[in-house]
C-alpha cells in the first residue's frame, strides 16, 4: 500500500494528537489542503526513525527501484543526506580530524558536514567551462590525488547544478580499490538511469553513498530525497544512525507520501517517456541556442543551458520574465539555466517556443577549450578552528589577507568561493564582485552578503 493511500483512509479517525491542526483543512486554509493527511506516528504510520511497518516497506521498495543495499528517506532535502553520508564517514574512521577528499566543485553542506566533524579537506578541482560552470571531475584526477595522501573518503558533486556527469563508475573503482568508501552528491540526478539510460545512476555505478533530491526533477514535494547506501565499506546501521541525528524526530507525512508516491510513479515508463519528447521538442526548436559542454564523461540534457549573443544571462532573463512570463532556474552573468522535470509539459513547450524561435540563431559562440581552475586559496588554518577564535567583521575591499571565518557562497549552486581558514585573496574578491555585478548572489554563513565579511581576529602562530 502506498503512504499516501493510508493517510488518505485514515481521515475518519478523530483526532487527539498532534499536528495542531486536528486535520480541519476547513478552519484553516493557509495550509492549503495538506491538513487531512498531516499525521503524526499514529497506530499503523511507522515511525521514520525505527521504521517496522509501511515505512520500512516504503524504504525497501526504494531500495530495490535503484538497486541500493538500503535506501533512507530524507525530508530534510539532500543536505541531511549529505551531512549524514560525510559523518558516517569520519565516525568510521575513528580519527580525531578525519580527512576527506572533495571536489572544489561540491555544495556548501559538504564544507558544513566537513566542519562540524572536524575534518581536513583536501581538494581536487575540475576545469571549467568558457561560460563558467564546473565541468566532471576526472577519474585520473582521483587517482593521482589518493595516491599521495588516502582520505577516508572521497566526496563530489554528479550529476553538477549544470547537469555535467562525471564518470563515477571508474572513480569507484579507484577508490574501492583503496579501500576508500565513495560518497556521490546526485542531488540533481534523482532520474540518472530512468531519463537516459546511456547515464546510469551512481547507485548502480558503484557510489557506496548517494544522496539525491527527488524534487528538484521528479514529481516529489520540495524538500524531499534519498540516502542510498551499498556496498560493504559502509555500514548501513552506521548511517541510519547518523541520519537520525541531523533529521527531524517530526518528519512531515505529506513529504514522505510523496516520496513513496513519486518512486511508485517511477515504475510507468511513460513517465520518462514523456519528458524525453518534450526535451527533444524543445532541443529542436532552439537550434543552436542551448549549449552542451564537450570533452565532458556525460551531459543530462534534461538541463538547458540557455546563452545568447550579445546578451548575458541578467538581460535573457529579464525578456523570459517581462515578456513570456517564463522563470528561470538560475541566472549567472553569461548564461541562464532552464530546468525540466518529469511535470514539464505541453504548457511549458509552447511558452518557451516562441522564445526560442525569436532568437534562434543568435547562439552565442564559445570554444570547446576547457579553462583551468583557478588556483586554491591559501589554507591559513583549520576550518574548525576559524569559526572558534575571535572573529571580527570588516569591508569585503579591507577583507584582502585576512583569514576567513565564514563561508562565501555563489547561491545558486552553492559553490563556496572562501570557506573558514582560508586566506580572502584577490582572486575571490574579484569574483564575489563579478558575480553580484552580473546578477548573482552571494551568500555568507550568516545570510545575504552585505558587503561584510567575518574573518578571523588572531594571526595563526603556526
Amino acid at each position: 500500500m502506498r503512504l499516501y493511500d493510508f493517510l488518505a483512509g485514515a481521515g475518519d479517525r478523530i483526532p487527539f494528537h498532534m499536528p495542531g491542526h486536528q486535520r480541519d483543512a476547513e478552519r484553516f486554509d493557509w495550509l492549503g489542503g495538506l491538513a487531512p493527511i498531516d499525521f503524526t506516528e499514529i497506530d499503523g504510520l511507522d515511525d521514520l526513525h525505527a521504521p517496522e511497518g509501511i515505512l520500512r516497506e516504503a524504504m525497501e521498495r526504494t531500495a530495490v527501484r535503484y538497486g541500493a543495499d538500503r535506501s533512507f528517506f530524507l525530508v530534510g532535502g539532500s543536505t541531511a543526506g549529505i551531512l549524514a553520508a560525510v559523518t558516517a564517514v569520519c565516525r568510521a574512521s575513528r580519527k580525531e580530524h578525519p580527512s576527506l577528499l572533495a571536489a572544489r566543485c561540491c555544495h556548501k553542506s559538504v564544507y558544513h558536514a566537513a566542519l562540524l566533524n572536524r575534518a581536513d579537506l583536501s581538494y581536487v578541482q575540475p576545469d571549467a567551462h568558457p561560460l563558467g560552470f564546473c565541468l566532471d571531475v576526472k577519474p585520473e584526477a582521483i587517482e593521482a590525488a589518493i595516491r599521495n595522501d588516502t582520505p577516508d573518503g572521497v566526496i563530489l558533486t554528479s550529476p553538477t547544478y549544470d547537469g555535467v556527469v562525471s564518470d563515477i563508475r571508474a572513480i569507484a573503482g579507484i577508490c574501492h580499490r583503496a579501500g576508500i568508501p565513495l560518497i556521490v552528491d546526485a542531488a540533481h540526478g534523482a532520474h540518472l538511469g530512468f531519463l537516459s539510460p546511456e547515464i546510469p545512476s551512481p547507485v548502480s555505478c558503484g557510489a557506496d553513498l548517494t544522496v539525491m533530491s527527488l524534487h528538484k526533477t521528479l514529481p516529489s514535494l520540495t524538500q524531499t530525497g534519498l540516502l542510498h547506501v551499498s556496498g560493504s565499506l559502509v555500514d548501513p546501521e552506521l548511517a541510519a544512525e547518523c541520519l537520525d541525528q541531523v533529521e527531524t524526530s517530526s518528519p512531515s507525512y505529506p513529504l514522505m507520501a510523496s516520496i513513496d508516491g513519486c518512486v511508485d510513479a517511477m515504475g510507468d515508463p511513460a513517465l520518462f517517456a514523456d519528458w524525453r519528447s518534450r526535451i527533444a521538442e524543445l532541443r529542436a526548436a532552439a537550434g543552436d541556442l542551448f549549449v552542451v559542454p564537450e570533452g565532458v564523461y556525460a551531459f543530462d540534457e534534461s538541463k538547458l543551458i540557455l546563452a545568447l549573443d550579445g546578451l548575458g544571462g541578467p538581460e535573457t532573463a529579464r525578456i523570459l520574465r517581462e515578456e513570456y512570463r517564463i522563470e528561470p532556474e538560475m541566472v549567472s552573468p553569461q548564461y541562464v539555466l532552464l530546468m525540466t522535470g518529469a511535470g514539464t509539459g505541453r504548457r511549458h513547450v509552447e511558452a518557451l517556443t516562441p522564445f526560442l524561435a525569436r532568437f534562434r540563431g543568435r547562439g552565442v559562440q564559445v570554444t570547446s577549450q576547457s579553462i583551468p581552475p583557478h588556483p586554491l586559496p591559501t589554507v591559513r588554518m583549520r576550518m574548525d578552528e576559524a569559526v572558534r577564535q575571535r572573529t571580527e567583521s570588516v569591508r569585503l575591499e579591507e577583507a584582502e589577507g585576512r583569514v576567513a571565518a565564514t563561508v562565501l557562497t555563489v547561491y545558486p549552486p552553492g559553490i563556496p568561493l572562501v570557506v573558514p581558514g582560508e586566506e580572502i585573496g584577490g582572486a575571490v574578491i574579484g569574483a564575489v564582485l563579478e558575480n553580484l555585478a552580473g546578477g548573482g548572489r552571494v551568500l555568507t554563513s550568516r545570510g545575504s552578503f552585505d558587503g561584510i565579511v567575518t574573518v578571523s581576529a588572531e594571526e595563526d602562530q603556526r
